[in-house]
């Protein structure tokens, strides 16, 4: 089976990470896999670092000729077999290739609980939906990446039931020699070892809504003020965010980091993790810190109470609730043992459910589903 994974992003967030481990995991289970996406991208330096086969398609208007003429001619000529789309934009031209190519598959993997086309209103919204639709009736499988997409998907009757497979997200091991030693980040971030470190790695923006968390703090470090939880991340709150942090006279137990390149090293240092979405698709960043063994803590809402087992490998809130949020630092952080039996816990339910080898072998069930169902 020859398939491209599909994608017009040039940045490298949570979609193309899936993308890159994805296609590494389908070569490694003998898949022969590339990827296509604009040049240059950082998806493409990725794929070129890995020695992963790309194909260069740049991104060129909603109704993409170009692209479509590329993806039909790879598919006549049997180059590929399946055409693998990751956003709305691209399912279209995945779409239109497999229609003029009259030959191959087309698959797409829904990430978002709520994607852009159903935030259309009036007449953009009923073009979208015909547009939808027709689409829709073209692609041979749709991939929720997890229970509360597949939901929302049939809640938006995007897609009969039977025509969505959920293939949660997987990743790869991580290397920890690779990363910086945790106790040279603490000191250069002015943790001592003797204090609570949280880490939340999140984009400050409304639906992340770090200001329960920042609340929450207030509430926690009254019970334990050794503790000190920083912030990863950049987005339009920064400056509101900052300003809550001072007037709740939390400076010395609240920091925003901005950007960091280091998110794994510093969920490595950490010793809890946190998540306070409003609710998340599915959150991949808690596999990333289940990976490396910590506890979290995430709002049952979405995709997290899926990865989450909620007492035993972490601890879920409700959503937009500080007082809760507050309450479980407070108790996975002073109650003996919890942080390295949730830690524990959360490591092996990584390794048991979120693997990227787990996520490969599910997706090319899937695409023998499709293709097998596009033949009849």
């Amino acid at each position: 089976m020859r398939v491209l994974l599909f994608s017009d992003a040039d940045v490298f967030a949570g979609t193309e990470r899936h993308m890159f481990d994805l296609a590494r995991g389908l070569i490694a289970e003998g898949v022969e896999a590339s990827i296509a996406s604009p040049t240059p991208s950082a998806l493409k330096d990725h794929a070129d670092a890995a020695g992963i086969r790309h194909v260069a398609i740049q991104k060129n208007g909603l109704v993409d000729r170009a692209a479509v003429a590329a993806l039909s001619a790879m598919l006549k000529s049997g180059e590929i077999d399946v055409v693998h789309a990751h956003n709305g934009r691209t399912m279209l031209s995945s779409a239109l290739a497999v229609t003029v190519a009259r030959k191959g598959t087309a698959v797409a993997t829904q990430h978002f609980l709520e994607p852009d086309h159903a935030t259309k209103k009036g007449p953009k919204a009923a073009m979208f939906a015909l547009a939808h639709h027709w689409v829709s009736a073209r692609l041979s499988r749709y991939i929720a990446i997890s229970e509360a997409v597949r939901e929302s998907m049939l809640h938006r009757n995007e897609a009969p039931a039977n025509k969505i497979t959920v293939v949660p997200n997987g990743m790869h091991p991580i290397d920890r020699a690779k990363l910086a030693p945790s106790s040279d980040l603490r000191q250069l971030l002015g943790v001592p070892d003797d204090e609570v470190m949280i880490l939340c790695a999140a984009r400050l923006e409304r639906e992340k809504d770090v200001t329960s968390l920042i609340t929450a703090m207030q509430s926690a470090v009254r019970t334990m003020p050794r503790v000190r939880c920083l912030i990863a991340g950049q987005g339009s709150l920064q400056s509101a965010l900052q300003a809550q942090i001072d007037t709740l006279g939390l400076a010395g137990n609240v920091a925003l980091l901005g950007f960091r390149k280091d998110i794994l090293s510093l969920i490595n240092a950490c010793d809890l993790f946190i998540l306070p979405s409003l609710a998340e698709p599915f959150g991949l960043v808690l596999l990333e810190a289940m990976a490396l063994g910590k506890p979290v803590i995430a709002t049952d809402a979405g995709g997290p109470r899926e990865i989450v087992v909620n007492g035993s490998s972490g601890i879920l809130t409700p959503p937009s609730d500080p007082s809760s949020l507050a309450s479980a630092i407070v108790t996975i952080c002073s109650e003996s043992g919890e942080l390295q039996r949730m830690g524990k816990n959360g490591f092996d339910r990584f390794t048991e459910m979120f693997t990227a080898e787990r996520m490969s072998r599910s997706m090319i069930s899937a695409y023998h589903d499709a293709v097998g169902g596009s033949r009849s």
